[in-house]
């Protein structure tokens, strides 16, 4: 019987070591997921919907069992069993309310920004999907939409900032309190920037998502939704053999490529955007779902 136990003993810390592992890879899997998700609703023009991973419990059962028996014959059989089992469970919150306000309608901080930045994500990417327009220090406006005529002077100016990240000769300062990008002497306050909200980021990435042949009654018409290049949202009607991550919806399924790098590293933004974003946990209802 002892060594039955010491056995059953080893098979618990496997079961550990092994179920921590399980439970981040679902964890961060389901979250890209949800990104994806809402994005593809957004797309149809359908209400997002956001649930935050809460805790995450598992508990352990181990049994072990001896049976005995007499044979027809003259002669005594004896035998033992173990049996384990886990049974975790996951924790999810809805985000509504004043939180869903703070995560998803206020517009990101400069403060937001400089972190993303000081993180090593290239500044002409977080230009593009966070800020709305600037005005440089001529006085000159450019804004971030597809219908303006200073577009194109935004991505010029983008790529400008990127050239000089890649020289190292961009930093983040303050000068006067002030948040700004310094270069060679050229100060940028983020002052003078509007950024987007966590929601219209979502909803300027839902430009990138493919539209079902015999779907296209459910997008919104004579509306400018030209793609604008930051990731790439497929559809097919069989489920991709070749995504990082995908979700079914309306039938169809939607997927973001392995080989698709820019797509992966916006949906990754995106993820590490959310998290920033995230208020504390507050007293809403939660809804607990046994793991699978």
């Amino acid at each position: 019987m002892i060594p039955l136990v010491l056995s059953g003993c080893m098979v618990a810390n496997h079961a550990i070591r092994s179920d921590f592992g399980s439970f981040n890879t679902t964890v961060q899997y389901t979250q890209s997921q949800q990104i994806l998700l809402n994005i593809v609703r957004m797309h149809f023009r359908e209400s997002p919907m956001f649930l935050q991973a809460g805790n995450i419990t598992a508990s352990y059962e181990s049994q072990v069992g001896a049976e005995a028996g007499v044979d027809p014959f003259p002669s005594w059989n004896a035998g033992a069993h173990y049996s384990f089992s886990s049974k975790p469970t996951i924790s999810y919150t809805p985000v509504e309310g004043k939180s869903y306000v703070a995560q998803f309608m206020t517009a990101i901080s400069p403060e937001t920004f400089c972190v993303l930045f000081q993180g090593g994500w290239s500044v002409s990417e977080l230009v593009k999907l966070l800020v709305d327009r600037v005005t440089l220090p001529s006085g000159e406006v450019l804004v971030n939409h597809g219908s303006s005529p200073s577009l194109r002077q935004f991505e010029q100016w983008a790529e400008g900032l990127r050239r000089k990240q890649e020289s190292q000769d961009l930093l983040v300062g303050s000068a006067n309190g002030v948040l700004s990008l310094t270069s060679s002497g050229e100060v940028f306050p983020l002052k003078d920037w509007r950024f987007h909200s966590l929601f219209e980021v979502l909803f300027e990435a839902s430009r990138n998502t493919e539209t079902p042949p015999d779907q296209l009654d459910r997008v919104k018409k004579n509306v400018k939704r030209t793609p604008n290049g930051v990731m790439k949202i497929r559809v097919s009607a069989m489920a991709p053999r070749d995504a990082m991550v995908s979700v079914k919806y309306a039938g169809y399924h939607y997927s973001v490529s392995h080989s698709d790098l820019r797509s992966k590293d916006t949906l990754a933004l995106l993820n590490q955007l959310y998290r920033i974003q995230s208020p504390p946990a507050g007293a809403a209802p939660v809804l607990t779902i046994p793991a699978r």
